[in-house]
């Protein structure tokens, strides 16, 4: 049996910390494979309320350890959508998420990873997540209603046994910014009809009340009577000029992304894009490998 990162499923955390890098070519293989280690440690053993996550873009991970890199693996890929809406692909190498209950805590823990891979990356993106009032994103709404719950996330996150991989799980980040003046400038039964939730209680609209391009319709998907659910742990991020949604989703394989971003994005042929995306823009966007523990322990040779 292989053993998932304990992070990925520690939930009830009130600061988040995400660091992106890119790793420079023709650097050191053995150093970053030390300074990887290093962090993956982090990663394995998290202290009393605090926890890291380590994850892998697709390139570096199968330079590092290719025999351990599962089937579909691969940078994501730009979209050009409906109604000229884009969605970037910022493909980067290395993701380092830090969650826990003290702010300090989590800040000095992305100090220390930050020292340990600074003589070997380059750090891209830096940033703070918060919970928000009852675990509502920006506009309001409680992000996260149908996540899978108890063992149903094991099985919605991590590639199975059996599989190369498996323990593992791949993961989507986007940084989305909002723009909060104008959806606050909508009737709130327009903003649910967005969503496809009630704004107070979160209730999912049902029948002729639930829009094809809301974005619950948009984003829950079946194929072939399996249901692509996916594990999400964002947060609310920014300051009070630029802010929005760091989103952080984890799943058994990258086909679950594929599908929601692509009918999120209207180009999925069904002639149908979520409204939201006339509100938020994601700025950045990557998929990852998040490792097993046991795949982590094999850089170092342990």
């Amino acid at each position: 049996m292989t053993t998932a990162q304990p992070g990925i499923f520690i939930e009830g955390s009130g600061h988040h910390h995400y660091l992106e890098y890119t790793v420079p070519p023709g650097g050191d293989p053995d150093a970053m494979k030390a300074a990887v280690a290093e962090v993956a440690a982090l990663a394995a053993r998290p202290v009393p309320g605090q926890s890291a996550v380590l994850a892998f873009g697709p390139d570096l991970w199968k330079r590092l350890s290719p025999g351990a890199a599962p089937e579909g693996l691969r940078p994501i890929k730009a979209i050009e959508g409906a109604g000229g809406h884009v969605m970037p692909a910022t493909q980067r190498d290395l993701f380092v998420w830090i969650h826990g209950a003290r702010l300090d805590d989590v800040f000095e823990t992305a100090l220390a990873v930050q020292n340990i891979l600074k003589p070997v990356t380059e750090l891209a993106l830096d940033d703070r997540g918060f919970v928000y009032h009852d675990s509502r994103d920006l506009t309001g709404f409680i992000d996260g209603s149908a996540n899978p719950k108890d063992d149903a996330r094991f099985e919605a996150a991590l590639i199975p046994e059996g599989q190369t991989g498996a323990g593992g799980a791949f993961v989507l980040t986007q940084q989305w910014v909002h723009d909060l003046d104008a959806f606050n400038a909508l009737p709130q039964v327009e903003q649910e009809r967005i969503i496809g939730r009630t704004k107070p209680d979160s209730i999912e609209l049902e029948g002729d009340a639930m829009p094809p391009n809301s974005h619950v319709a948009r984003t829950d998907v079946t194929e072939d009577g399996v249901a692509m659910k996916i594990y999400r742990r964002s947060a609310p991020f920014g300051s009070a000029g630029r802010h929005g949604l760091y989103f952080l989703a984890f799943a058994c394989d990258l086909h679950r992304f594929d599908v929601q971003l692509l009918r999120m994005f209207g180009v999925s042929g069904d002639g149908e894009h979520d409204r939201l995306i006339e509100f938020s823009k994601p700025v950045t966007s990557s998929y990852w490998f998040a490792p097993s523990i046991e795949d982590l322990a094999s850089l170092s040779g342990a």
